[in-house]
């Protein structure tokens, strides 16, 4: 009664002895070499490869075209982020610009005052000293 599937391995060492006895040594292990160690309905055809070559290139083309959308994507994301911060830094340097003005106009008032003072004060210490000095040369 033959078993479906592949052979174990009790049977394979039975079948290469009687194969010894029939076709000698060096041909029965030729031959059994030559058989799959699974069985034939087991094995790839041409056809099979062929078959899985187009699965491969469908794939290998829906999966190109997926990543073509996800660049494109991001792509625009990219885009998107790289406008809206170009925006988001002009408007840091008008606010950055307008408030570097303002401490400008603050320490240019400052300054102002700070020279009006030196030279009022220098100009207080001044006269008593060339009053003294015009009081002495008169005198």
């Amino acid at each position: 009664m033959p078993a479906s599937g592949p052979l174990g391995e009790e049977r394979r060492v039975a079948l290469i002895n009687r194969l010894i006895e029939a076709l000698g040594e060096e041909e029965a292990r030729t031959l059994m070499e030559s058989l799959p160690p699974v069985p034939w309905h087991d094995l790839a055809t041409k056809d099979d490869v062929f078959l899985l070559k187009d699965d491969i290139r469908a794939s290998e083309d829906r999966l190109r075209t997926e990543m073509h959308a996800e660049f494109t994507k991001v792509y625009a994301e990219l885009r998107s982020i790289r406008i809206e911060t170009a925006a988001e830094f002009k408007t840091l340097r008008a606010e950055t610009g307008a408030e570097f003005q303002s401490v400008r106009s603050e320490m240019a008032l400052q300054f102002a005052r700070q020279t009006r003072t030196m030279v009022f004060t220098m100009l207080g210490l001044a006269m008593p000293t060339w009053g003294a000095i015009l009081a002495v040369g008169l005198a």
